[in-house]
């Protein structure tokens, strides 16, 4: 899971605003151990601090990428290197964004059955023009994950091997959450009051 980022549209951290009783974070962890077996690493950026005061006990989930300003790419590089060394016996990683706080455990699970059926391609999740995450990269790619460029996610990875794709409908999962207006808009389609 992805939350390394300085949160600057927002104003505030995106990954600590409130979502019904918990977290955007605690939300979107639930709905990830709700998704089935695996283990879950949150890589942390510009509020490692302030993010390990909320998990408190759960803190040994997070991973703290010391060059998190470089961008996105270099979190998820991060992110994988880091993969590979806690759970060498992985053979697939599933990349989910902190700002994305409508994904369900239902998707999650959606795109773990894909995988299931095809383990060799990627799992993507269709934004229309093109494919991005929530994403299943089969270890076959972690290489092309970890050279990503600092500013570059996995969308331009995903774009380059196309014929190597599965790309599901995600519905309202991939609503990104970036600006207070889009904050609003995500705790209303989910049916939470602020």
């Amino acid at each position: 899971m992805l939350a390394a980022g300085a949160s600057r549209r927002m104003g505030k951290i995106k990954a600590l605003l409130p979502w019904g009783s918990k977290t955007v974070l605690e939300h979107l962890l639930e709905e990830a151990e709700a998704s089935g077996p695996g283990e879950i690493l949150i890589v942390t950026g510009a509020y490692h601090k302030e993010v390990l005061e909320t998990l408190g006990p759960s803190s040994d989930l997070t991973h703290h990428n010391p060059d998190w300003e470089s961008g996105m790419g270099s979190s998820l590089a991060s992110g994988v290197r880091e993969v590979e060394q806690r759970f060498p016996e992985a053979s697939a990683l599933l990349v989910i964004l902190v700002d994305q706080p409508l994904l369900t455990r239902d998707y999650l699970r959606r795109i773990r059955g894909e995988h299931q059926a095809f383990p060799e391609l990627i799992i993507a999740s269709d934004y229309g023009p093109f494919a991005g995450v929530p994403a299943l990269f089969p270890r076959r790619f972690w290489e092309a994950l970890k050279d990503l460029s600092r500013d570059k996610g996995a969308k331009g990875l995903i774009a380059s091997r196309q014929a190597e794709c599965r790309v599901l409908d995600p519905g309202t999962a991939i609503t990104d959450m970036d600006t207070p207006e889009a904050y609003e808009k995500a705790l209303q389609k989910a049916g939470i009051k602020p």
